[in-house]
């Protein structure tokens, strides 16, 4: 079984607008696609009798990535707080709702997985006590998301909304200003996700994966400089690699310590 992640119906190795100098540089330093070890994990946990929930799922249209797993699993589902996921054509079911409350009863669903959505959960514990909820014992979540310590998240941190979409506009990856959601970063480094995860049931392991310098894509010198801290930083510390990927089991007997809860929901408390 073979499941790929795609932009406008191909396999992405880049998205957006990238002057010829730079797709070249892109394409001789980094030729498989961001999305290459998420899909394998996923095709490696995923079987036709499975019945699977995408957080986040979207439209599936215009820029966004989309997942070809209907008729590969027995249900495929797709949640977003945007009305257009009810427009999505990959997916067997679409619901419009947050991920904090789910409309499904408990223990729903085989698999769950999130591709670059964590980074957007406002109330973080919220939505993994209903991930815990719908999910069977023994089941998987699978997740990709930044990490905090990547240099474009940190930039992300403390710069507006409107500067956001500004730089997407202007030097983006081909998204429209309606495609840039608000970002929160409360479950986006090795000890918040470890911790929050094994609050709610899970147990968890985690990969740091190095990615192309796509927000350096504005000239040839600066991606080469990108190209040149992946090679050299990232390569001695991987918690400032670019993405989190995650592989999260349900234990069959969950159990939400209120006391450690009660520690992260103050830790994530804005200041």
């Amino acid at each position: 079984m073979t499941i790929t992640a795609t932009v406008k119906g191909r396999q992405a190795l880049f998205e957006g607008r990238l002057s010829d100098s730079v797709q070249r540089l892109w394409l001789r330093y980094y030729l498989v696609s961001r999305h290459a070890r998420f899909m394998e994990l996923l095709q490696q946990n995923i079987r036709p009798t499975d019945h699977v929930l995408e957080i986040g799922a979207g439209s599936g249209t215009a820029n966004q990535n989309h997942f070809e797993l209907r008729g590969k699993v027995a249900r495929y589902v797709g949640v977003d707080p945007d009305e257009n996921v009810l427009q999505n054509p990959y997916l067997d079911e679409a619901y419009r709702c947050t991920s904090d409350s789910l409309p499904f009863s408990d223990e729903s669903f085989d698999v769950i997985f999130h591709y670059y959505v964590a980074e957007h959960f406002e109330k973080p514990m919220a939505c993994h006590r209903e991930t815990a909820r719908v999910l069977k014992p023994g089941g998987l979540l699978l997740f990709q998301t930044p990490s905090r310590y990547w240099y474009p998240m940190l930039a992300a941190r403390v710069t507006p909304q409107w500067f956001h979409e500004f730089y997407v506009r202007h030097f983006g990856s081909g998204r429209t200003e309606n495609e840039v959601f608000p970002t929160y970063y409360r479950f986006n480094d090795d000890r918040a996700i470890t911790k929050q995860l094994e609050s709610c049931g899970f147990t968890c392991e985690l990969e740091h994966q190095s990615v192309a310098p796509g927000y350096l894509r504005f000239s040839r010198l600066s991606f080469l400089l990108g190209v040149l801290y992946e090679r050299t930083i990232e390569k001695r510390f991987p918690a400032l690699r670019g993405v989190i990927i995650g592989v999260a089991r349900k234990r069959a007997a969950v159990h939400i310590a209120g006391r450690v809860e009660q520690s992260i929901t103050k830790e994530l408390r804005p200041a």
